[in-house]
């Protein structure tokens, strides 16, 4: 389990936010609970709301400046409903991460669609700082088009290009069921190189700054009458 994991990694260097989003029955919730807790279910129920958790990542990780250090990564995911009704509660959480990571179901070309809805969403949102945040996009549900239960209706070619046409990351196609939990926390180890070019130690930092700036405000009590 991850938990275990999580405790011989010890103290984190670096922290960064992920949001899932997509449409309903897209994979985010297996996703969510295979790279978190280790857990797959066939049949999920669709979440309502968000769900939120943390794990740990060890990733060399290479710097602008070509220097790879290994650093111990929080990375805070944030599972999201995929019903149209919950749309405005899932856009207060952009905010409160780096990155967003849009599912889609390689099966169901609706799903590959609305990708579009998702960005642009992301783009017109008021919460966020859209050149200080990061759009992933990858593909599920690939191993039903190995066994053959479904056909393919979207390609890598086509996911691909309407990455680069959008100016977001393509993450590639995966399976929650079928992938060792190494081989996704592999995909997600490339998304934090990324991150971490595009933001380096800055959160860590930002968090001490914070956090010093807020003891420096703190004044001590004033001892009244009654000491």
């Amino acid at each position: 389990m991850t938990d275990d994991n999580d405790s011989i990694l010890g103290k984190a260097d670096l922290e960064y936010k992920i949001i899932l989003l997509g449409d309903t029955s897209v994979g985010k919730t297996c996703l969510f609970k295979r790279i978190t807790v280790d857990v797959f279910k066939e049949k999920s129920v669709s979440t309502i709301g968000i769900d939120k958790k943390t794990f740990k990542l060890k990733c060399d990780l290479t710097g602008k400046d070509g220097d790879t250090s290994t650093k111990i990564v929080d990375v805070i995911l944030t599972d999201t409903a995929g019903q149209e009704r919950y749309r405005a509660m899932t856009k207060t959480y952009y905010k409160s991460s780096e990155a967003a990571l849009i599912l889609y179901d390689i099966t169901k070309k609706n799903t590959f669609e609305n990708i579009n809805d998702w960005i642009q969403s992301i783009n017109t949102s008021t919460l966020i700082d859209k050149n200080k945040y990061v759009i992933f996009v990858m593909g599920t549900k690939i191993d039903l088009v190995e066994s053959g239960k479904r056909e393919r209706e979207v390609t890598e070619e086509e996911a691909i290009e309407m990455c680069q046409k959008n100016k977001v990351e393509w993450g590639g196609e995966c399976s929650n069921k079928e992938y060792s939990l190494e081989k996704l926390k592999g995909i997600f180890k490339g998304f934090i190189q990324i991150l971490y070019e595009k933001f380096g130690d800055q959160k860590k930092e930002q968090a001490s700054v914070i956090l010093s700036n807020f003891k420096k405000k703190r004044k001590p009590k004033q001892k009244g009458c009654c000491g």
